[in-house]
C-alpha cells in the first residue's frame, strides 16, 4: 500500500511539472501577429531571429549566458538584453540574426563601491587594533 501511495505522489508531481511547463526546460516561442508597422514577412524574420538567439550556437559558452529576448512590434525588431558579450560573439550574433536584432547591455549594479571597502578596512582595522590593545595586553 505505501508503494502505491508514493507512485501516486510522483505521478501527481509529474503532471504538475508538465502543466507548468518546467519539464521541457524550454520556453514557448511568443506568438507574434502582423501589425501595420510590422507585416507578415517581417514577423517571420522576427521568429527566425528569436530562434537563432535562443539556439545560442553563436556563443562561446552557451550555458552561462543570461538572455532576455523581447520582441518589439512597434519598431519591428527583437531586443536582446544581455549582461556581457564578447566582440566575437556580438559579431557572430549580428551576422546570423540579421538586421532585426538590437542588442542592449545591462548595467552591472552588483559591483561594490571601492569607497565602502576602504572605509570598512580603515574603521574595521582600527576597531581590531583597539580591541587587540585593550584585551590582549592583560
Amino acid at each position: 500500500m505505501p508503494i502505491a501511495r508514493h507512485c501516486w505522489i510522483a505521478a501527481t508531481g509529474a503532471v504538475v511539472l508538465l502543466a507548468l511547463g518546467w519539464a521541457g526546460g524550454a520556453t514557448a516561442a511568443p506568438q507574434l501577429e502582423p501589425t501595420a508597422t510590422c507585416p507578415a514577412d517581417a514577423v517571420a524574420e522576427l521568429h527566425r531571429t528569436i530562434d537563432f538567439v535562443r539556439a545560442q550556437t553563436w556563443a562561446q559558452e552557451p550555458g552561462r549566458m543570461s538572455l532576455n529576448i523581447a520582441p518589439d512590434l512597434g519598431a519591428c525588431r527583437v531586443v536582446l538584453n544581455i549582461g556581457q558579450l564578447s566582440a566575437r560573439d556580438e559579431a557572430t550574433l549580428q551576422a546570423g540574426a540579421g538586421s532585426r536584432l538590437a542588442i542592449e547591455y545591462r548595467r552591472d549594479w552588483a559591483r561594490p563601491s571601492r569607497l565602502l571597502l576602504i572605509l570598512w578596512v580603515v574603521f574595521g582595522g582600527a576597531g581590531l587594533v583597539w580591541t587587540f590593545h585593550r584585551y590582549a595586553r592583560r
